[in-house]
């Protein structure tokens, strides 16, 4: 049995030394189309670009926007700027196809000016496009708009900058005028104090100067009534005087009028003896007047002087001091003075903050952060994905057609005369295949890290799973190719159907997810898909050795159940066919 195994591997490289165009399809033409691929597709996955967009710009702003869009585009190494004198100009060259230009940038006049100074419409660049050249405007929309959101941001920055230095300012400001406000309140406060105590001490004072005054007018007022009552006082001690002197005179002359009369009845009595006889006849003398009763109480009284003491305590009394209540004159006394209120200054609130510029940062799976619009090297997507789609020819190549040609040959025939088993035949070509395709992978991947720069991942060695995974998967599949092909006109055209939409759909060609979630579905029910996934995720992706497990695993339980299968088909129908 492993003599059989040896002689059928040996058969299998003495029969590949022996084909010039096997090996050519094995190494050269692998090399050759992953080279027109990924040069063709290089630009489209954004890695280093193997030539320049050339776009034309029409500057009609002169202004430092216009400069920083311009020197941002020269600066980038996927475009190739071209001035333009004027945004006709610009439009003519993207119509008439000149000189190659994609697109066509004019920054119209003011731009600057609109962008400095927040006017209300916003400025645009316009852009002349071909739709026709579709893939290559939406590269150079991408690098426009990065530098764009690149302007904006710088611009916000610094709008953010001056409003907070501005905000700040403010602040400050707000602070000392509420300490001014406090001051002042404090100030208003003690000049009501001072002002509740000035007019206390004027109501005193005007109080006093009334007292004074009062004081000065009683005084006066009793000096006046004493020199009144004391001139009253003698003229009525005189009066008094002078009537009782009257009085005394009177007395004295009623005393002689008195006596008169007493002597002149006696007179009258003695004429009345001297007449005897006649006395009848002499008439009776006149009557002596009464006095009057008020002069005969002045007889029997004594004039008396005013009670001026009793006058003046009278006076003393009637004449109190008022109770003088103050009424300040409304200029003078405005009345209780208002509260003061409480003067307080909030500073503004966020509501005049500007909003900042949502962002973001393009980090890798393992954390790393990468350039926007950086994407990857096309040929790390190439590389892998063409390799395995000559693997898969290879096999149908090497282990189907091969297997067909040695049934028409007689080789099975001959190797059964030796008494070979045909499963160790099958097993011995499997082993011979799979070594081919491991190292036809191996030699792909050093003429693409020599010849394209591809990268090899963490580990290099990792790579090994996925490729002798697939490198198995590929054999066996071969091998059921074969046995359900009945002729190599059959097989050929059917076989590379089958292999061209496995490469297809399971993303060798371009990435997986360009596709439909349905077909990516679809593609986890075939090698290509996993073996893809394991080299993305070592080459592009950076992930460790451990991320290549899980599908190099599910490529070697395809290349089992392939196995098996083939084996079966290939068995029944070869020795059917042979007789055996």
């Amino acid at each position: 049995m492993i003599r059989a195994v040896l002689l059928a591997i040996g058969k299998e490289f003495r029969l590949l030394r022996r084909d010039p165009v096997g090996l050519f399809m094995l190494l050269v033409a692998p090399v050759a189309v992953i080279a027109a691929a990924g040069f063709s597709l290089a630009n489209i996955y954004g890695g280093a670009p193997s030539s320049s967009y050339a776009i034309a710009v029409a500057d009609e702003d002169h202004g430092q926007i216009a400069r920083v869009v311009i020197q941002a585009l020269r600066d980038s190494r996927a475009l190739s700027v071209i001035d333009a004198q004027d945004g006709r100009e610009a439009e003519k060259l993207v119509r008439e196809g000149k000189r190659a230009i994609v697109v066509a940038i004019v920054i119209p006049a003011g731009t600057t000016a609109a962008f400095e100074n927040g006017a209300r419409r916003s400025p645009r660049l316009i852009l002349y496009s071909d739709p026709v050249r579709y893939l290559e405007t939406v590269k150079v929309e991408l690098a426009l708009g990065e530098v764009c959101r690149r302007i904006n941001v710088a611009g916000n920055d610094q709008a953010r900058l001056k409003l907070g230095e501005a905000r700040a300012r403010l602040e400050r400001e707000v602070a000392d005028a509420s300490r001014a406000a406090d001051q002042a309140r404090t100030a208003a406060e003690n000049l009501a104090r001072s002002a509740q105590h000035s007019r206390a001490a004027a109501e005193g004072q005007i109080r006093r100067q009334i007292d004074a005054a009062i004081s000065s007018a009683r005084a006066q007022t009793e000096a006046a009534l004493n020199d009144a009552i004391a001139q009253l006082s003698s003229q009525a001690q005189a009066q008094v005087a002078s009537e009782r002197a009257l009085i005394g005179q009177t007395r004295d002359y009623l005393q002689r009028l008195k006596k008169t009369e007493s002597s002149f009845q006696e007179w009258l009595s003695e004429l009345k003896q001297l007449a005897g006889s006649r006395a009848s006849n002499i008439p009776p003398p006149p009557a002596f007047p009464e006095p009057p009763r008020e002069l005969l109480a002045l007889n029997d009284s004594q004039p008396q002087a005013p009670d001026f003491a009793a006058l003046r305590s009278r006076l003393d009394k009637s004449i109190a001091t008022p109770d003088v209540h103050i009424q300040m004159p409304p200029e003078l006394a405005p009345g209780p003075l208002p509260e003061i209120p409480k003067i307080s200054i909030d500073a503004p609130q966020d509501s005049g903050s500007i909003p900042g510029v949502l962002g973001f940062s393009i980090l890798d799976i393992n954390g790393s952060e990468v350039g926007p619009l950086s994407g990857f090297n096309a040929f790390d997507l190439q590389v892998p994905g063409f390799a395995v789609t000559f693997l898969l020819i290879g096999m149908l190549m090497g282990v189907s057609l091969a297997l067909i040609d040695e049934r028409d040959w007689g080789t099975l025939d001959r190797l059964r005369a030796a008494a070979a088993p045909l499963g160790a035949t099958f097993a011995g070509k499997l082993l011979a295949r799979f070594t081919v395709g491991f190292l036809q992978m191996a030699v792909l991947f050093a003429a693409g890290w020599v010849f394209f720069g591809i990268s090899l991942g963490r580990s290099p060695w990792a790579l090994a799973m996925p490729s002798a995974s697939i490198a198995f998967a590929g054999a066996a599949f071969g091998l059921v190719v074969a046995g359900v092909g009945r002729t190599r006109d059959a097989v050929l055209p059917v076989g590379a159907i089958v292999i061209m939409t496995m490469a297809a759909i399971g993303g060798c060609w371009w990435p997986i997810d360009f596709e439909p979630h349905w077909m990516q579905t679809a593609a986890l029910g075939i090698p290509t898909t996993w073996a893809m996934r394991a080299f993305n995720d070592l080459m592009i992706r950076g992930l460790p050795a451990s991320s290549a497990l899980l599908p190099s695993a599910v490529n070697l339980v395809f290349g089992f159940v392939y196995m098996f299968v083939g084996i079966a088909i290939t068995r029944r129908r070869f020795a059917r066919d042979a007789g055996w």
